[in-house]
């Protein structure tokens, strides 16, 4: 399942926040999210996984639990206004508004989008880096996760371990927002494999 969204990840081509007992959802709005089980990434998801998550008239853009036990989800709302929520069973922080940013890398590319919460910024990503090139092929590293940044100073990555997880998809989250076409950071590289930074 996430192989086929992983090669569909391959193909892919700030704002104020609030946290999430001032900004609205109640765990009662908030619909479980789920991973494609077709390799079209802007397929609508099939199947639960969590309670944190999109509305049913959101469209979920990225979703996984986190090593710490920890959720996120990104949704989208409407014409440049996105949707990202963080905690356990319910969201503990949600924030409003965001931006995307994708890149092509020579065997990859990279996604991510960014909310603002005063001088802290979280950066939701999905990547995939070359490991080498040879007869073996490119041995690709695929990772996902979060970048927070204060005042723009790298602070911690945190990433993704869910085998249901839904990658960054960048169809839907460029029907959401424009493509700011230059990556928001370089922390990401964080999460290669060591000796591939």
């Amino acid at each position: 399942m996430r192989a086929l969204g992983l090669t569909a990840f391959a193909l892919l081509a700030g704002c104020q926040g609030q946290p999430a007992g001032e900004a609205g959802a109640s765990e009662a709005e908030i619909a479980p999210f789920s991973s494609a089980t077709t390799a079209d990434p802007t397929a609508a998801p099939a199947k639960a996984s969590a309670k944190l998550a999109c509305a049913a008239d959101e469209t979920p853009v990225f979703a996984c639990k986190l090593k710490d036990g920890k959720r996120v989800a990104v949704c989208g709302v409407s014409e440049w206004h996105g949707r990202y929520r963080f905690g356990r069973d319910t969201a503990e922080l949600e924030l409003n508004g965001g931006s995307y940013a994708y890149t092509m890398y020579s065997g990859g590319g990279e996604g991510q989008i960014a909310f603002d919460n005063g001088d802290t910024r979280y950066i939701v990503f999905s990547r995939m880096v070359r490991t080498g090139f040879d007869e073996n092929g490119n041995r690709p590293a695929i990772s996902d996760g979060i970048v927070i940044e204060r005042a723009g100073k790298f602070v911690d990555i945190k990433l993704c371990e869910d085998p249901d997880m839904i990658p960054l998809r960048n169809e839907a989250a460029n029907a959401i927002w424009e493509d700011e076409r230059e990556l928001f950071t370089e922390e990401t590289i964080r999460a290669d494999p060591p000796g591939n930074e």
